[in-house]
């Protein structure tokens, strides 16, 4: 498959290449957001999709770094099971104080494809299908994020 690069300028078609992006992850998705919120993560078909991905064949891992996870955690309780129940595959961090302002998000899948937003209160973005080399220094932007972040939502199924 050739690479392809699309932008996008509505809320629909954000959420849609979100869910295309989501798809096509093989072992890993990567996302850097804000809240989580303009991704709608407690709808069914997201959900679906993120369910597959985590039981399909072979590990599977999702990074979240977020500026506040509060809103998910009151504003996505379906994500939230989601996170308990497969809390060996999901971790979430959050950003540190200094980083806070950046108004950037992406979703990553492996190393291949992605989506960019490039500001989260507006619905422009890009979709990137099948180009490692421009998504890498995204990739390395969010490894960077990962490390300067702290993990702040532990959930797990233990218990009586």
């Amino acid at each position: 498959m050739s690479s392809h690069y699309q932008l996008l300028t509505g809320e629909a078609e954000y959420r849609e290449a979100c869910d295309r992006i989501l798809g096509l992850a093989q072992r890993e998705i990567m996302i850097f957001d804000r809240e989580l919120l303009a991704l709608r993560p407690n709808e069914k078909a997201r959900l679906d999709i993120l369910t597959g991905f985590l039981q399909g064949d072979g590990p599977h891992r999702i990074r979240m770094v977020l500026h506040n996870p509060e809103p998910l955690m009151r504003g996505a309780p379906r994500l939230v099971q989601l996170i308990a129940r497969f809390s060996h595959a999901i971790e979430i961090r959050q950003s540190p104080d200094n980083l806070r302002h950046l108004a950037d998000t992406h979703v990553l899948a492996d190393e291949n494809h992605g989506l960019r937003r490039f500001q989260y209160d507006q619905p422009r973005s890009a979709l990137i299908l099948d180009d490692p080399a421009y998504l890498s220094p995204w990739r390395q932007r969010f490894e960077e994020l990962w490390e300067l972040s702290q993990p702040c939502l532990s959930l797990n199924t233990t218990g009586l």
